[in-house]
């Protein structure tokens, strides 16, 4: 696990432990994004030592716990009891949702940033896919889009060769990275998705992170463009 880091203006990202998902190893990453109103709005969040805790509680009070996809939501739980006063917000359910016990939601993540981050984040559910409807954000002052799943960018390892075979075969293997495979794959209503990739795309960021591979600090419009090229096929 990573300390935290300033990414953006009031953006921070903690790298946490390498998680296991379908016999694939990833990395991960949460996001804290401080509001104007004081508090933290927290997205995927991962275990952290003390001292790490210590310094996100010291940024402000946590008033947000948020999972941006179905995949995500069991990350959940362990801050929830840290932080029971937090209101608890998840992406749509879906058969690929991961949950870890019953949580107190507060609302469902759409295409309507709730009134808590809505002068800080715009977001949109990213449409096209019955199994993962990603909600994407962009934080506004800082021109920073902020996902998890849809885009991964991940490193070929020494002595890996089955695992290689299967990040290159997705299209998300390092350098570039991209959407991967199964999920291209699952968008089954594409005129959907296009419309969500328009919206995405009108944005005027600049940055981006990532739960899973190395976040873009500049130019990142272009790189997200790539990602999707599939889908203006």
């Amino acid at each position: 696990m990573s300390d935290l880091s300033a990414f953006a203006e009031s953006i921070w990202i903690v790298d946490g432990p390498t998680v296991r998902d379908m016999g694939v190893m990833f990395t991960a990453r949460m996001t804290v994004v401080k509001l104007c109103n004081g508090s933290l709005w927290v997205n995927s969040p991962v275990p952290v030592g003390s001292a790490t805790l210590e310094r996100i509680i010291e940024l402000g009070p946590v008033g947000y716990l948020v999972a941006a996809t179905p995949r995500h939501v069991w990350r959940l739980a362990a801050w929830h009891k840290l932080f029971p006063e937090a209101q608890v917000w998840a992406a749509r359910p879906t058969p690929f949702t991961l949950e870890n016990g019953k949580l107190p939601f507060t609302g469902i993540l759409g295409d309507l940033a709730p009134e808590g981050w809505a002068d800080n984040l715009d977001q949109l559910a990213f449409k096209g896919n019955p199994l993962i409807e990603e909600v994407v954000f962009f934080h506004k002052r800082s021109r920073t889009v902020i996902l998890d799943d849809l885009i991964q960018v991940h490193p070929i390892l020494e002595g890996r060769p089955f695992r290689n075979v299967l990040i290159r075969l997705g299209g998300i293997a390092c350098p570039h990275g991209g959407v991967g495979l199964d999920i291209r794959l699952s968008f089954i209503r594409r005129n959907l998705a296009r419309q969500s990739l328009r919206k995405l795309l009108s944005w005027d960021f600049d940055r981006l992170v990532i739960a899973h591979g190395p976040c873009i600090e500049k130019n990142a419009k272009a790189f997200v463009e790539q990602a999707f090229r599939w889908l203006a096929r």
